[in-house]
């Protein structure tokens, strides 16, 4: 049996754990929002913008305006800041299984 792999020891041990709040991932759903709202909110095709249709000029914006949200909210959330890991029930060993 390998150091690592003790009674109560595992591959993450002494790393950050994530916190349980981390209210920056709600900034996620504005993506989700301006793709859902498109059909209700710009389905036409007068005014144009930028030459474009309405429609196809708000699917590009979102486009656009998606990583932008994606790119803020990692710097906003707590556990990217501190390298946190997070655990998936496979890292943990079981009570009857190999370790």
């Amino acid at each position: 049996m390998s150091p690592q792999h003790q009674q109560g020891e595992g591959p993450l041990d002494g790393l950050p754990r994530v916190r349980a709040k981390r209210p920056a991932l709600w900034l996620l759903l504005v993506p989700a929002v301006l793709y859902c709202a498109a059909p209700l909110v710009a389905n036409r095709i007068e005014p144009r913008v930028l030459g474009l249709p309405f429609l196809l000029f708000w699917i590009v914006a979102a486009t656009v305006v998606s990583p932008l949200v994606i790119w803020l909210v990692s710097r906003l959330d707590p556990a990217f800041r501190d390298g946190a890991v997070e655990p998936l029930p496979v890292d943990e060993p079981t009570a009857g299984g190999p370790r």
